[in-house]
This record gives C-alpha cells, structure tokens and sequence, in this order.
C-alpha cells in the first residue's frame, strides 16, 4: 500500500472563492440538519442546556455542556466537539453515527465475520462477510469486561435479521456479547463478539467433532456471571472448558443447583480487530 500526498493548485481567486464558498455551504447545511433534527423532535435550547449539563455534571466535564450560545453556533454552521457532539446525540435522541453524518463523516463498523449453524447437532460454520450494519443498545450498567446475556427486545433486531438464516423465533433465541476481557475462547469466539443462542439446546451433546470450530459452544449462568464455552457433563456435575491457548482453568459446577445452560450457541458474529497501516 502506497502512502503519498496529493497538493492542488489554485489558479485563480475566483477558483478559490468558490472553494471557500462551498464550504461555507456545507457547513451551513450541517447546521440546518442539526436545527430541523432539533425541532422535528420539538427539543427546545433550553432542553439541550438542561439535558447536557446534567451530562456533563455526571461525567464531571464540562466539555459535555452545550449551552445556548454554543447551540445557536452550531447551528448556523460552526463544528463541535465531539464531546458536544455526544451530548446532542443523547438530547435529540439519535445516534452519534447520524450526527456524524451530518458532518460528512461515514463510521465505517469493524471488520466482522459471520458463523452459523442452524441444525441442531451440526457445527458452526463461516459465511462471506455479511454487507449490513446493525445497532443495540446496551444496558449502561452492564460492565463491558465481562459476558453477559442482552436484555434485547424483538423489534430491535429487525437489522439483524437480513444475516440469519431461516425463520425468527424470538421466544426461542437469545443474544450475548462476549465480554472485552473473556478471552476464554481465544480466537474461536474473540471478545466483544456477538452471539445467537438458542435456547431449545440445553443438552450437552458429544459427537466425533474433527476440528476445535465443530465442538458445540454453550452459554452458561453461573454464581460468577457467565460463560460461552465448550462443556462436558459427567453425571451431575458440568464442566466449562476453556480454549487451550487462553491459559483459563476448567470451572466445575454441579447441576442444577450451581448453574443453569442458557442453551447452544448457533451464529455469532465475531469482532476482529482491524489491520493498522503498517501490518498492510
């Protein structure tokens, strides 16, 4: 991959002039979508004052307030931080992605690839990388760190569903995001991966899976959180096995007391860090 800078030259002022003036423009345009945002929602400055101190006050800067006078700048054309930026996502209730938008900035998501398996007893396999995005909205509670089952409702995943296969049952699967620090499954299912879970698969299978992909995956509750791993029962007492290369210890539980199978992971979408310019 070639680096390079690419110089223009302006021959003329009367060129430069129309540059100049485009840009005004532009940045004008930026400001309206921001007001006809504002109003559509019937949000008045003196909400977003409200709702962006209380913002601020919370996150203890002062980066996060929009006050009245900032308001009226932004929307005859200035460009604000991204801080303020954040806080007028929140106060118009939109994503910062369509805020962003409107600055002329795309946020293109992260590498993903897809994984599924429909079939109960069949294992997990790779599809072409899905050309979609979705949204979910998290509980802000929920510690990022750790794995945990989403409180998703059905209506939330209409832009998920384009990616699955066969018909949606949403009192049957279920959504977990594999927490930034559970490295339990190593690469086979990386952190801050997205996992389906059908919950009608509580049962342990065994079967003479040939490659570590093949070995069912399931997501259990336990005293600790939870956990989406391989297992293995023996009488009543289940095992959470680990990837070998995460160096985790195998966690013993006896059933039913001390943990309950949510069910079997089916598809995930996994997070894959993107490549920097000097891995290219």
């Amino acid at each position: 991959m070639v680096f390079g800078m690419m110089a223009t030259s302006v021959a003329s002022s009367g060129v430069e002039k129309n540059i100049i003036g485009s840009l005004g423009s532009c940045k004008m345009e930026s400001g309206k979508r921001i007001r006809a945002l504002r109003e559509e929602r019937s949000v008045k400055p003196s909400d977003i004052e409200r709702i962006t101190r209380s913002i601020a006050d919370k996150r203890e800067n002062p980066d996060f307030y929009v006050s009245h006078s900032t308001l009226a700048d932004i929307e005859s054309g200035s460009v604000p931080s991204i801080h303020k930026l954040y806080s007028l996502s929140l106060a118009l209730e939109v994503s910062l992605n369509e805020l962003l938008s409107v600055f002329g900035i795309d946020v293109v998501p992260p590498p993903t690839a897809m994984i599924e398996s429909r079939s109960e007893g069949s294992p997990l396999r790779f599809l072409s990388q899905p050309s979609f995005r979705f949204q979910l909205n998290f509980d802000t509670q929920m510690d990022p760190g750790e794995t945990a089952l989403l409180n998703v409702q059905a209506r939330n995943l209409a832009s998920l569903l384009p990616a699955r296969r066969g018909p949606f049952d949403p009192t049957r699967f279920r959504y977990a995001l594999i927490g930034s620090k559970d490295d339990s499954m190593a690469d086979v299912l990386p952190p801050r991966s997205l996992v389906e879970i059908d919950t009608s698969q509580k049962t342990i299978e065994t079967f003479a899976w040939r490659t570590l992909r093949e070995r069912p995956m399931y997501l259990v509750w336990h005293p600790q959180g939870h956990s989406c791993c391989w297992c293995q029962m023996e009488g009543k007492e289940l095992s959470l096995i680990p990837h070998p290369v995460s160096q985790q210890r195998v966690r013993r539980f006896k059933m039913p007391n001390e943990a309950t199978v949510i069910g079997r992971v089916t598809s995930a979408w996994l997070f894959l860090e993107p490549l920097s310019a000097y891995d290219v």
